[in-house]
């Protein structure tokens, strides 16, 4: 009975207090150990979310590059020949430091995931064309993204034409004037001839090389 008393005293509790605080701990535990899973999830779904932000920001700073570079790529072929932007869909390629149409579609993996440039070329008038620079690429998530960008090309060439009134080659007192103009010839010490009209010139490097004349849209 001393014994009991004394065990009692000491602070030993029963087994059914011992069961219930270790119920209790355990509860805790759960609860600590779901707070920090929580915790966890935010923190991996708030590094995802920056990581895919950022790689999706990066892919169309890259597209918006190529669709640009798509038209400066059209530019080049127009300046090399206006006959080649014929209505249609092409690809690009560099042949000889040249750009020039290749295929309906221009493979751009290397730059973005599945990537693809097409360039569209549409009438708009006999002499205007309206070129379109479309790249379409794959997300990580299999979205299809696109961006694209447009402008127009004139055939100036085509619409302008050489105006002006030729100077007279007696107004030219050096030699050298004198002989770059069309028509006229230097001979005696004085420039002579009759200078050429500017109307007869269908090329704009030889309009604008005679004196008077300039090449312009009516």
């Amino acid at each position: 009975m001393n014994n009991l008393k004394t065990i009692k005293e000491r602070g030993f509790a029963s087994p059914e207090l011992a069961r219930a605080q270790a119920g209790q701990s355990l509860l805790e535990l759960t609860i600590a150990v779901g707070v920090f899973i929580l915790i966890a999830q935010g923190l991996v779904l708030f590094v995802l979310d920056s990581y895919l932000a950022g790689r999706i920001s990066d892919d169309f700073t890259k597209s918006s590059f190529l669709a640009a570079e798509g038209l400066e790529a059209a530019r080049s072929v127009r300046d090399n020949s206006w006959n080649s932007l014929s209505a249609g869909t092409y690809g690009l390629a560099i042949i000889d430091n040249k750009w020039i149409f290749q295929g309906i579609e221009e493979n751009v993996s290397l730059q973005l995931p599945n990537g693809k440039r097409i360039i569209t070329i549409e009438d708009i008038a006999a002499d205007q064309k309206k070129i379109i620079s479309k790249i379409i690429w794959q997300t990580e998530g299999g979205r299809l993204q696109e961006t694209s960008l447009f402008t127009y090309f004139t055939n100036w060439q085509a619409i302008a034409v050489c105006q002006g009134t030729c100077t007279p080659c007696s107004s030219f007192n050096n030699r050298n004037a004198c002989r770059a103009q069309t028509g006229c010839s230097w001979s005696s010490n004085r420039c002579q001839g009759t200078c050429q009209s500017c109307s007869s010139f269908s090329s704009q490097t030889f309009c604008q090389a005679q004196s008077g004349c300039q090449w312009a849209i009516p």
